[in-house]
């Protein structure tokens, strides 16, 4: 054997081993973190511990805690328990391959694990009536973006892990819940407008409160959840002892991957509200007198005056905080007196980060009643159905394939069979590796793509019995057929590809998720037909002695 098979061989076999790793957090046992409150009662720990039947889980007991073990843990079971009774917070706790490769497990659509979908409408006959003009497509692509920001806040005020917002057009916003069997509760919290505040910030108590924490608290993230969060910012005014007049809040930022909002650090804010959202009248993206991006925005009438007084010189240094929903999640600092009732807000930003802060702004400049114009419900059971349903005919199909390629192509056709399996295996690691959302439509997709892995063998194993039928060594026919059907195999399979990409490009949600397994698939059979199938022919044939090929 060459030393260029050699260390083919070994790559071959490390690109299975990290496929296989990548999806163990998919199809492998997973652990849901489940905290009970210290007043829940035998009764609440009881009806949590009967949704994990002891057949199928692991359950332990950990003081207020309880750790279940086992498969099709996901999201949706996460979301469905926090609604539990006696529930603080339930977590789903990181399998070891996601610590070590950065693997991800393969989230299910909610077609297949069941939750909440939602479609909302702003209103803007309401918005045009205050305004006195019509509404043009980019002022009403503005109103979508910033209804976008305020539910995405109320979401994460909620508790849901995973949801998904986004436009539906530039009049209508989808909302998928998943696990939420009762929508009732998180339409009430998303039905109304985000409470905007703003706020002076008191620079000698917040500094106490970072000192505090960095010296009690070092090395800990601030908790994610809101009971533990509110626990601590009592614990840190208590500590620094917090006047009556002010009150700590947490400046929130938002992750650059998952788009979650998350507690950075405390700020200490006054009770009294210097401004509140309904005093600007508008907010938008411009540049500076230095040419940078920055944020300008016009008050009311009632607003110039309050914002006169807040700007003062007495206040000039100081930061004014804009709190929505009890967040801070802005603290641009005053630099002159405003009495025009025109201002701006300058800084190091970003397009996305001042893009941000514009919305942020016009949350309370402009308040957007949202109607729901669409509502389903989405049973687990009926997502259970379409899974099993997907698998019996992924499993009965392959079968069937893998029989024919035996019986035809004999020792090469079980070949194409462990190929066919690697190509499934293959998928599932990068849809796993890049957090694919697998719907319905992109099963679909998988089963199709796996039954047209093996069109490659047939059009190489063909050409490789033209060439033995030609008389050519078994060595050399697998060279020549490999070789002369390569530009066969690329040419009908980038058409395939191209028509994925449109799809993706111009279809819905779930035509997209057909588009992508479709596209992955594609890569994946082309891989393993053309560069591993290929390295066990030549192991095979590496042999000078070997006089006939089994094909």
């Amino acid at each position: 054997m060459s030393r260029g098979l050699i260390y083919k061989g070994i790559f071959i076999i490390c690109i299975i081993l990290f496929a296989i790793i990548l999806i163990l957090p998919t199809v492998g046992k997973n652990t849901l973190r489940v905290v009970m409150s210290t007043t829940a009662t035998q009764e609440d720990i009881q009806a949590v511990k009967l949704r994990f039947p002891e057949s199928n889980y692991t359950i332990t007991a950990r003081e207020n805690e309880l750790f279940i073990e086992g498969y099709n843990l996901n999201v949706a079971v996460m979301n469905e328990v926090k609604q539990y009774h006696g529930v603080v917070d339930a977590q789903l706790l990181p399998h070891w391959a996601e610590k070590a490769l950065l693997a991800k497990k393969i989230n299910l659509g909610l077609d297949l694990q069941g939750g909440s979908y939602l479609v909302l409408q702003a209103n803007y006959h309401k918005i045009e009536e205050k305004t006195g003009k019509p509404l043009t497509n980019t002022e009403k692509n503005e109103i979508t973006e910033q209804a976008l920001e305020l539910l995405r806040n109320r979401v994460d005020k909620f508790g849901v892990a995973e949801p998904s917002i986004r436009p539906k057009g530039n009049d209508a916003i989808e909302i998928q819940l998943p696990g939420v069997k009762d929508p009732e509760a998180v339409k009430k919290a998303i039905g109304t407008t985000g409470q905007v505040e703003y706020r002076l910030v008191d620079d000698v108590y917040t500094q106490k409160a970072n000192q505090w924490l960095k010296q009690y608290y070092a090395g800990k993230a601030l908790p994610e959840e809101q009971l533990e969060l509110h626990k601590l910012a009592d614990t840190l005014s208590n500590a620094i002892a917090l006047p009556d007049t002010l009150e700590l809040m947490f400046y929130y930022e938002r992750h650059p991957q998952t788009g979650k909002l998350f507690a950075a650090y405390p700020m200490v804010l006054e009770k009294k509200v210097a401004l509140a959202g309904s005093d600007i009248s508008k907010a938008w993206v411009a540049t500076d007198e230095y040419q940078q991006l920055a944020v300008h925005f016009n008050t009311t009438p009632e607003g110039a005056a309050k914002f006169a007084e807040v700007t003062s010189e007495k206040n000039q240094g100081r930061k004014l905080a804009i709190v929505i929903d009890d967040k801070v999640r802005s603290a641009p600092s005053i630099r002159v007196q405003i009495n025009t009732g025109q201002a701006i807000i300058q800084g190091d930003f970003t397009h996305e980060e001042v893009t941000a802060l514009a919305r942020i702004i016009k949350e309370g400049a402009l308040p957007v009643d949202l109607s729901i114009v669409e509502e389903r419900t989405v049973g687990p059971t009926l997502g259970l159905d379409s899974i099993q349903s997907g698998v019996k005919a992924f499993v009965v199909g392959i079968t069937g394939i893998m029989l024919f390629m035996f019986v035809y192509y004999k020792f090469s056709g079980l070949i194409a069979d462990f190929g066919l399996l690697l190509n499934g295996i293959f998928m599932l690691a990068l849809l796993s590796w890049l957090g694919f959302t697998l719907t319905l439509p992109g099963i679909a997709g998988f089963i199709l793509t796996m039954g047209m892995a093996v069109d490659a063998n047939v059009l190489i194993y063909e050409r490789i019995k033209e060439e033995l039928r030609a008389g050519k060594t078994p060595r050399m026919a697998v060279t020549q057929g490999f070789s002369r059907a390569f530009w066969t195999i690329f040419d009908s399979n980038i058409t395939t590809l191209l028509s994925a990409f449109v799809l993706s490009q111009f279809g819905t949600g779930p035509i997209k998720g057909f588009a992508v397994t479709l596209s992955i698939g594609i890569i994946c059979s082309m891989f393993v037909a053309l560069y591993i199938t290929r390295f066990i022919f030549e192991m095979i044939t590496s042999r000078g002695t070997l006089q006939k090929l089994s094909i």
